[in-house]
């Protein structure tokens, strides 16, 4: 009984009205626009160091969608040194550029996702 269970196929599908895709559609804007944000406040923040050796690191920070929903997005350097520079070590200061950039931007997320909450 137990092998002819784990043998069955199985399908879960669920159905949104119109105003929940609509609702989806926004809050995929929302947060694309906000990863767009942070990205950019963080190239900001690396052009205006001193120093900037290679660029490496600037041309390197994105944001990219990390699911096919675009419900979560990642942004940031893909350069190994990048925590370095963000966190600094024994030899070198700190020089935030995510971090200060993501708390940047946290305040307009919550206020657009509560304008769209109003909505519903």
């Amino acid at each position: 009984m137990a092998d002819e269970f784990l043998k069955m196929d199985m399908e879960v599908k669920v159905e949104l009205n119109a105003d929940w895709a609509k609702f989806g559609d926004k809050l995929q804007n929302v947060i694309e626009i906000a990863a767009r944000h942070i990205e950019s406040d963080a190239k900001d923040r690396l052009r205006n160091w001193p120093a900037i050796d290679t660029g490496a690191t600037f041309n390197s920070t994105q944001s990219r969608k990390a699911d096919t929903q675009g419900l979560a997005w990642r942004v940031g350097p893909t350069t190994e040194y990048a925590p370095f520079i963000e966190f600094g070590t024994r030899y070198m200061e700190a020089r935030p550029f995510m971090v200060p950039a993501a708390e940047r931007e946290k305040p307009r997320i919550e206020k657009a996702i509560t304008e769209l909450f109003k909505d519903l």
